[in-house]
Parts: C-alpha cells; structure tokens; sequence
C-alpha cells in the first residue's frame, strides 16, 4: 500500500547502520519490487505461508494466497542472485487447527528453497483490540485432540533446530506453544518484555505498546525522551500488571532462571 515510503524507510535506516526487516504477505512481489526490494539494502524479508498445501494455506489466508507468496519467494530469489545480494529470505507461519500436520512440511520448504529458517508464531486470539474471545468457536484455535499432535510436532521442530538451524523460533516458544493453547486464558508463563525490549510507532507518530500507551507522539518528542518518560514508566507498569495470555514473538517473555544464566 505504502511501497515507496517502505523503500524510502529502509534506506533511510540503512544510512544509520540499522538492521531492517519487512514480514509480507507476497502478494504483490513482481520481478521489480522484488529487485526494488533487494537495491533497498533490506537486511531480512520473511513471506508468510500458512500451508503446506494450497488448500489448506488458501482456507486460511484468501483463495490465491499460495501462489502468489509462492511466486514472491521465487522473485526474491532471482533478484538475490541478480544483484548479488546476502538478503536473508526466510517463512514466517501461523500455527492453527487447520495446518498442524503440515507444519514439518513447511520445514521442508524452505529448506528445499534455501531459505535462511521458517519461524512458527501461534495464532493469537486475546489481544487487547479484541472484546469477545471464544476459544471454542474459533475454528484457528487448536483445541482437543490436535493438542497432542501438536506437542510431538513441537518436540519434532525442537529437533530439527537443534540439528539443522533452519527453525526460527525459539526453543521457549516451541516448547510453550502447546501449553499456550491447552490452557486458554489460565495461560501465563515467564515475564512479558514488551515495552522494556521495544517500542511500536504507529504511521502517524503515536507509541504504543500493547495498546496499553504510553500515548506520546515522536512528532513532539524524541524516542529516547519518550523511552526514558514518566509516561512510559506508567505503561510499564500496566504491562507488569496485565494477566492475558500471550504468545507473540515481539512480546518476548522469560523466566529469572534464565535471565540468571545471562547475568
């Protein structure tokens, strides 16, 4: 939608020696946008993929989702080696009802692509935009049977990033990620980061994390004045205090034996 601003942002952090990663669908990844991708000098670009099979990856993310995204990945390949370029191309997939048994598959994929990894995220349900949860009506959420399936899945990924690397997520996640949807809303596990790990700008200026504020707007202030603001401080504190469930990669959570083994 804001392709150019995109482009115009990745440049802009690379002339301040910044990392820079795009997640797309691949929807509309041609042959240009893909080399206009690569010229950018973007550091990682993650397409997302949520089947193995067509079917299955287009029930979820639209009718000729797959295609396409399969298309971007070629594209970006071509580009790559075009231009000469060491932009790291990887998956990222959501982990539903509907796509257990072809998460392994995936693997492969990307490994038959050479990709740098494939990273599996689970499907949020709770967030702070949504009022009504029902775990049960969800037809994303993995429920009954399939949550064994998905331990042995889980333990088979843990594996395979220890043998082979190509799996993304972390071994927290991996191992969490069952538990995370057996439990529903009694989820809680390890101390939630967000807010003291990063910070989200919005298009128009406006922070916030978690939809919890801290209400500022970079527009007026700088980020460093908004990291260190009393306004911030209280945020955090909302953030300490709040009890959803939470899975997401960029709410990282740890526990203070781990955190013990860094310091």
């Amino acid at each position: 939608m804001r392709k150019n601003d995109l482009l115009d942002c990745i440049k802009l952090a690379k002339s301040w020696e910044l990392k820079t990663h795009v997640t797309s669908n691949g929807q509309i990844i041609n042959k240009k946008i893909a080399e206009e991708l690569v010229l950018s000098g973007l550091n990682y670009l993650q397409i997302s993929l949520d089947g193995f099979k067509e079917k299955t990856n287009d029930a979820i993310r639209g009718k000729g989702t797959y295609k396409k995204a399969i298309k971007s990945i070629k594209e970006i390949k071509l580009a790559k080696e075009k231009l000469n370029s060491d932009l790291k191309l990887s998956l990222t997939t959501v982990v539903t009802d509907e796509n257990i048994d072809e998460l392994l598959d995936i693997v492969k994929v990307a490994e038959d692509f050479g990709l740098n990894e494939v990273s599996f995220n689970p499907y949020n349900l709770d967030t702070s935009y949504m009022k009504d949860k029902n775990y049960e009506n969800s037809e994303f959420w993995v429920k009954g049977k399939n949550i064994e399936k998905l331990k042995q899945v889980c333990n088979e990924l843990i594996q395979i990033k220890k043998n082979k690397g190509i799996v993304g997520s972390s071994f927290f996640m991996l191992r969490t990620m069952p538990e995370y949807f057996e439990k529903k809303s009694k989820f809680r596990k390890g101390i939630c980061l967000a807010g003291f790990s990063y910070i989200y700008i919005k298009p128009n200026g406006d922070v916030d994390v978690c939809g919890k504020g801290p209400s500022l707007n970079v527009r007026n202030k700088s980020i460093r004045s908004i990291w260190y603001s009393l306004n911030f401080a209280k945020t955090r504190l909302k953030i300490a205090k709040c009890n959803r469930p939470c899975l997401m990669l960029c709410f990282p959570r740890i526990f203070f034996h781990d955190y013990s083994r860094l310091i």
